[in-house]
């Protein structure tokens, strides 16, 4: 109504205006084809709602006083629009309930299925793994599978495994397979005795390498890698989940164990609910170590460089790395304590090494835009001074996402000697703000670019062009994650400086720390 009284009296005073500029009286005839022309008519509208929402207006011609109303047309164009817009809110009222009912039930069914928790939808939704929760004294099982190789292009990934598995495991009460985005595939078996379930992930393992091993014949066993869990009745699936997840991270983290498997009990439950406080209650006590993976460079045939890389030794869980508990740290004040330990350790370890061993920290994103951290870490590494030994690695994602925040910092750390590498590289360089910053030492590339590489001609082309790139700033490149001989032959020929992996050595201990 607002808007229809609106314009008409905005188009009043035009009319108003228009009728001003005749001379000569204006007969009755022509007052009314000139209002017409504007829209307006004299006759007042009858039905509901036009009436209530077509405002008669006053306009005063010499000693005449007209009242005007929109016209035919146009009050047919707004009956006609009120209509359409009721029944489209008609409609839509009806498809939310339809949705609803349709929700509701498909809630039921999962309830019944025992899917998984909305908790961790972000990760998985319901719709795409179900875990059900066994009855007895059987267990279920959960786990999740990643290998290093790509499939063929003519293969559909969620069929070709849900009816390799069905097969292999029919006499199971429940199977199910969900090949995800994340090219990781999640199985579920159901009922089980607990003496068996060691065999069932052994012979799971060994079903899915043989159903990959149909489209690459040189695929060894070393290359599929399976995390799981094993639950029982009123099991959290968020935690099973959790587990089954960290499992697969120490399963890729070894050379030898391809398959990692925990059982979701009640000490491991609770200390998964306290995951955060009882971590950072272990960094606080100096109940952690730092192991180093040497970097080294092809050029020089030494080590260049040796990546922090923390290790807490939990009460319950025993030693675990980041890449287990960092999920479930939230809180910045935790994340800031969390790298200044890594930071102190690191700078205890270069006080008794030579000047030149240089060591590299990951910090974590949250704490790069920490002012109250970046003044710490400044003071400390002018203390320490070894800062010019202290190399700072930042994803490159993040480095693009704020980076004319990062290059204040980075002119910041200049003086004092300290360097930047940005890590996690899986495409093509954008040069030109990186031509800006002089303290960037080193370009490394991806996990996922690296592994088996030399069958993949998609990113042996990426890494060939970040090569290329890289050599236009006079920066090294080196890559992360080589585990084979022919992956770092397929590197050296596409021209990349330097590498860290299992092939060259796995995270070596501190040879002193000040663990309690």
């Amino acid at each position: 109504m607002h808007l229809t009284n609106s314009w008409i009296a905005e188009d009043t005073k035009r009319l108003s205006v228009q009728l001003s500029n005749y001379i000569e009286p204006i007969n009755t005839l022509d007052i009314h084809k000139e209002a017409r022309r504007f829209g307006f008519s004299f006759e007042s509208p009858s039905q509901f709602p036009l009436s209530w929402m077509s405002k008669q207006q006053k306009l005063e011609l010499s000693e005449q006083q007209l009242t005007l109303y929109p016209n035919a047309i146009v009050r047919k164009g707004i009956y006609r629009g009120l209509w359409v817009n009721g029944a489209l809110l008609l409609l839509g009222l009806l498809l939310i309930a339809t949705g609803r009912f349709t929700k509701n039930k498909q809630s039921v069914v999962d309830n019944e299925r025992s899917g998984l928790s909305k908790r961790h939808s972000t990760a998985l939704s319901a719709q795409e793994i179900i875990l059900p929760v066994s009855t007895g004294q059987q267990v279920n099982m959960f786990a999740m599978f990643k290998w290093r190789c790509e499939l063929p292009k003519h293969i559909e990934p969620q069929s070709h495994f849900s009816v390799t598995l069905a097969k292999c495991f029919n006499k199971y009460r429940y199977c199910s397979a969900k090949y995800l985005s994340s090219g990781a595939l999640a199985v579920t078996l159901s009922s089980m005795n607990k003496e068996e379930v060691e065999q069932t992930i052994k012979r799971l393992h060994e079903v899915v390498y043989q159903a990959l091993l149909a489209f690459r014949g040189d695929l060894s066993r070393s290359a599929v890698k399976c995390g799981a869990c094993f639950y029982s009745e009123g099991a959290d699936q968020t935690q099973v989940y959790q587990i089954a997840r960290s499992s697969l991270s120490v399963a890729q983290n070894h050379v030898w164990q391809h398959i990692h498997m925990l059982p979701l009990n009640r000490t491991l439950a609770e200390s998964l609910l306290d995951a955060e406080s009882n971590v950072i209650d272990d960094i606080k006590a100096g109940r952690f170590v730092l192991f180093f993976q040497p970097l080294f460079d092809f050029k020089t045939q030494d080590v260049i460089q040796s990546e922090a890389l923390l290790r807490v030794r939990h009460k319950t869980l025993g030693l675990i790395t980041a890449g287990q508990f960092i999920h479930k740290i939230h809180r910045s004040e935790h994340l800031i304590e969390l790298d200044k330990a890594i930071v102190q350790q690191a700078l205890k370890v270069l006080s008794k090494e030579p000047k030149g061993f240089t060591v590299s920290v990951n910090l974590h994103v949250v704490n790069w835009s920490s002012s109250e951290f970046l003044s710490w870490l400044i003071a400390i590494l002018k203390e320490s001074g070894r800062a010019k030994d202290v190399t700072l690695e930042l994803m490159i994602c993040d480095y693009y996402q704020h980076r004319s925040y990062f290059e204040q910092f980075f002119d910041a750390l200049s003086p004092l000697g300290a360097s930047i590498v940005l890590d996690h590289v899986n495409g093509p360089l954008d040069i030109v703000p990186l031509q800006k910053v002089n303290n960037i030492v080193g370009i490394k590339l991806a996990f996922e670019l690296i592994h088996d590489i030399q069958s993949s001609a998609k990113r042996r082309a990426v890494v060939k062009q970040i090569v290329n790139q890289a050599k236009k700033l006079h920066v090294p490149v080196y890559a992360v994650g080589v585990e084979t001989q022919d992956e770092l032959n397929c590197i050296k020929r596409l021209g990349v400086d330097g590498a860290q992996g299992y092939y060259f050595s796995a995270p070596l201990l501190e040879l002193e720390n000040s663990l309690n």
